[in-house]
């Protein structure tokens, strides 16, 4: 056998046996058929992706705009096409210079309370100053507003009034005050309420307590029990700025970056008048002792388990995922000192690049990479993620095409771990007369696995392992092949989608 080759061999009954039981199953599935746009929405592809006159493109995108024109031009050459721009004009003249895409963040003045014409206003002299760039692609929403209503009550809930509560309370002990022991353990009771989910339980101690020790409360509307209401009231003004920017540009769209956080239903209930939805996901290193990830799945995989519950909330919306571009000690002065790998390092080149690919399989439309501004310009990181985005620009052709009617099923070879034959994620797209297949591993481990149910019109092609020397023939439908723990291979029957590394 040659050696630059891997030919495919028979299966045995065993393994279509499982490739029967998991045709089922989503693993190793292609979703984007569940989701697909209705025909009536011109600005997007059937399958999520936004036309560029008139051609669906695959949005690669940057948060950071650089001060040099050097670096804008290294980024419009690696394969990225949108970056975000300050409300400036020339702003947007900068990157239309390079052939670039930007959005725009419309701020709190997108958020309209009913009767509010003095926000209107603002909103509208915003949309109307820059809707007409060439430029311009995107309206940007508030970034992680929904969260927000959460998060921003957090720090006082969880340690600052019980500090604020404490410390009166010591101050009456110095009194003598004989409520003191009283009052302290009304406060045990009150945090044991916080800690549990008990919100009114909690806040009607607290309530007491501030009353009791004759002191003000200084935030007495930040309250958990009433941040329901506040993300009602919260997605109503949305849904009021966003009618009115389609109103005044029914050109471009309205895209909303999440936290990885909220629930199912409140995230739908925001979604509805939105065009792309997504969140951010920062899991490496993988399994850090605090993640990004609230989901149980903390590994590198929650890029994908977060692109599905995007999709799960905005139903034929275009899914924009926000990826890792920095390291968690790069957000912190004194985090650089700290060398302890568990503590924040940057991402590696394999798991930037199973990160990116990850969402896609999963049903993204577009990523876009935050936290670059923290790193340097010729470090590893960096020339990682121009090194993926040229990788995936250059399979554009190929995950942007329709998807086949039947999709083919991943099933893993039996193992010492607990896969129970979950093979990687799959995805098949059709471009002219080629075809690619990205294969995802979402497993820690390696495992070997047979890719079952291809195509008719695929039998007897050989399929190019891109970026190695390997090539396997389609038999009877299938292929196999092993793959390492958070591996990606892409296969397609020419090597032409390669780019130089």
């Amino acid at each position: 056998m040659n050696s630059a080759k891997l030919i495919a061999v028979l299966f045995c009954p065993s393994l279509l046996s499982l490739a029967s039981l998991f045709a089922q199953n989503t693993q190793g599935r292609d979703i984007s058929a569940q989701r697909a746009r209705p025909e009536a929405d011109s600005r997007f592809s059937q399958d999520g992706f936004l036309k560029i006159d008139g051609t669906a493109r695959l949005i690669i995108g940057l948060y950071e705009l650089p001060e040099d024109d050097e670096r804008l031009s290294e980024i419009a050459g690696s394969g990225f096409n949108l970056v975000r721009v300050p409300q400036e004009i020339d702003a947007l003249h900068r990157v239309h210079q390079h052939k670039l895409y930007a959005w725009i963040c419309l701020g709190s003045a997108v958020k309209l309370k009913q009767g509010d014409s003095s926000n209107e206003n603002r909103l509208a002299e915003i949309i109307n100053k820059f809707k007409d760039h060439p430029s311009l692609l995107v309206w940007e929403l508030p970034d992680e507003a929904l969260w927000n209503i959460w998060w921003s009550r957090h720090p006082w809930i969880f340690g600052g009034q019980q500090r604020e509560l404490r410390k009166y309370i010591e101050q009456a002990k110095k009194t003598t005050d004989a409520n003191t022991s009283k009052w302290l353990s009304l406060l045990r009771k009150a945090d044991d309420y916080d800690e549990r989910g008990l919100w009114k339980q909690a806040e009607q101690i607290y309530d007491i307590l501030w009353e009791e020790l004759e002191v003000k409360n200084p935030h007495p509307n930040w309250k958990m029990s009433q941040c329901l209401d506040q993300a009602d009231e919260l997605t109503d003004e949305i849904t009021r700025g966003c009618q009115l920017v389609k109103q005044l540009d029914p050109k471009h769209i309205i895209w909303q970056n999440h936290a990885p956080r909220n629930s199912l239903s409140r995230l739908h209930k925001y979604n509805q008048a939105i065009d792309a939805v997504g969140c951010d996901i920062y899991p490496a290193p993988s399994n850090p002792p605090t993640g990004h990830s609230d989901l149980k799945d903390t590994n590198l995989s929650s890029v994908g388990a977060y692109t599905d519950r995007m999709c799960e909330t905005a139903p034929r919306k275009s899914i924009w995922m926000v990826l890792q571009g920095f390291g968690w000690r790069d957000l912190s002065k004194e985090g650089n000192n700290d060398q302890d790998p568990r503590k924040g390092r940057r991402p590696t080149f394999s798991e930037t690049r199973f990160m990116a690919y990850d969402a896609i399989v999963h049903g993204a439309n577009a990523i876009l990479y935050w936290g670059t501004h923290s790193i340097e310009k010729e470090s590893p990181l960096w020339r990682d993620l121009m090194k993926v985005a040229r990788e995936i620009r250059a399979l554009e052709p190929g995950i942007t095409a329709r998807h086949p009617g039947n999709e083919p099923v991943a099933v893993a070879d039996e193992t010492f771990g607990s896969i129970d034959g979950q093979g990687p994620r799959l995805m098949l797209r059709k471009t002219g007369k080629d075809w690619v297949l990205i294969a995802v591993n979402e497993h820690a481990q390696g495992i070997a696995f047979a890719v079952n149910e291809l195509p008719a019109e695929m039998e007897g092609k050989a399929l190019y392992q891109l970026y190695s020397d390997e090539v396997h023939i389609v038999e009877e439908k299938s292929i196999h092949d092993g793959i390492r723990g958070f591996g990606v291979h892409v296969y397609a029957t020419d090597r032409r989608f390669e780019v130089p590394h």
